[in-house]
């Protein structure tokens, strides 16, 4: 995702059993709700970089809309992936052993195949100046980051997530301050950035993708360990979804209303000003903006309101995707295109950059609809390469490269989720 600049032998046989009651059927090999949830995100990243398909721009559905969508979608985004990696490690059960070394070998080399991407597609960015921060590079480094915890249980995994939320917003405002104050960390910047590739050809470098880029690594993490520690239930159960639903609108709650008390009711507004006035990285003159739970702060508060959101997101998708699957199959196609969608809309971004009064009635058009175009393209073209090709030729190829880097069988599924880890 982006965002304007300032956003994949023989079976081992299955014991046959009467489903528990609150276990819904099982379906097919997928959970079609993670999809649906994914291309969620990637509505909210369509809806900020272009604006709300079919509607007047101020209208106030399209505003309210857009104001949801901002930041919170980027969180989705990171949250799902973190699903994702669970599921493709395991489920339930995390890959041990040779299984294991396999499944975190192919990571890494999915998690390197991103950063290429992203340092590709932002060189094109940069090229013609579209303001768009390239996510995919980000996203990259959280896999590589997130390969330690790849075989964990859900219930250390969340430890992992809840130490995260807590110390990388703090530890990442002190990094930053350091840097606007002249001290060691403004030193070591530039000394790293003066020999790192990727800063000097693309401008994003190591330091940018964790401390001081948009989506800083030290604080998205924790929604990544989050996902994977969700990844870890059984999702399949209704009161595992009821009880991340509760603790998904808990969360929720605590983190924007707290951030609301100690703006309006504590006093801080009268000092620092309006919250609202910040979307981005927060000053670090004064440590209580590290209470602010506006968009891309990277707060505490954001990024737990963020899961929240997330959580019971996915619990709601999940239910749909159960319920209407016809219906949804196109939007759930998108979702698990997720990656090339993501490709084809930021070049469409570049492209409109080069869009003047001189390129032509049919240019300016297209230019001037890219949001009910791309929306429509999207999903439609998602819906037939699904039904007659399978995977997106980025998500295929991400695959394939992984299984050529890193070659070996992936190992008996686990009894409990026996076909989730194709996710």
């Amino acid at each position: 995702m982006t965002h304007p600049r300032q956003d994949p032998g023989h079976p081992e046989p299955v014991e046959q059993h009467t489903p528990a009651p609150n276990v819904p059927p099982r379906g097919g090999g997928r959970l079609d709700g993670v999809d649906l949830a994914r291309w969620i995100a990637i509505a909210g990243m369509l809806v900020v970089h272009f604006r709300v398909p079919f509607m007047d721009p101020e209208h106030p559905v399209a505003r309210l809309i857009e104001q949801y969508a901002w930041g919170r979608s980027t969180l989705v985004f990171a949250f799902i992936a973190g699903v994702s990696l669970a599921l493709l490690s395991g489920g339930r059960e995390p890959r041990t052993g040779v299984a294991g070394r396999t499944l975190a070998g192919r990571v890494a080399v999915r998690g390197a195949a991103l950063m290429l991407i992203g340092w590709s597609l932002n060189a094109v960015i940069v090229s013609v100046e579209a303001p768009l921060t390239v996510i995919i590079t980000y996203y990259g480094l959280y896999f590589l980051l997130a390969l330690p915890f790849l075989r964990m249980v859900a219930q250390w995994t969340a430890v992992a997530a809840v130490a995260a939320v807590v110390i990388g917003p703090q530890l990442l405002f002190v990094l930053r301050r350091s840097h606007d104050e002249g001290g060691w960390m403004a030193d070591l910047t530039l000394a790293l950035n003066d020999v790192d590739p990727a800063q000097l050809l693309v401008h994003q470098g190591f330091l940018e993708l964790l401390v001081y880029g948009f989506y800083p690594a030290l604080a998205y993490l924790a929604a990544v360990l989050a996902g994977i520690a969700v990844g870890r239930l059984d999702l399949r159960s209704r009161i595992v979804r009821l009880r991340l639903a509760c603790g998904g609108m808990l969360l929720a709650f605590v983190a924007y209303r707290g951030s609301w008390h100690a703006w309006d009711t504590w006093g801080i507004v009268w000092d620092l000003g309006p919250r609202e006035e910040i979307s981005g990285p927060i000053p670090t003159d004064d440590a209580r903006w590290l209470l602010s739970s506006m968009s891309h702060t990277s707060t505490t508060p954001e990024i737990l309101g963020g899961i929240g959101v997330s959580m019971v997101l996915l619990v709601g998708c999940l239910y749909v995707a159960e319920r209407l699957p016809r219906a949804v199959a196109p939007f759930t196609a998108a979702g698990a295109l997720a990656l090339t969608i993501y490709v084809l809309h930021a070049l469409l971004m570049a492209w409109q950059q080069t869009v003047d009064l001189e390129s032509g009635r049919m240019a300016l058009w297209v230019s001037e609809y890219a949001s009910e175009l791309f929306f429509v393209f999207a999903v439609v073209a998602a819906f037939l390469w699904r039904r007659t090709l399978g995977r997106g030729p980025l998500e295929a190829g991400v695959s394939r490269v992984a299984g050529l880097v890193v070659p070996g069988g992936r190992g008996p599924r686990p009894r409990s989720v026996p076909h989730d880890g194709a996710q």
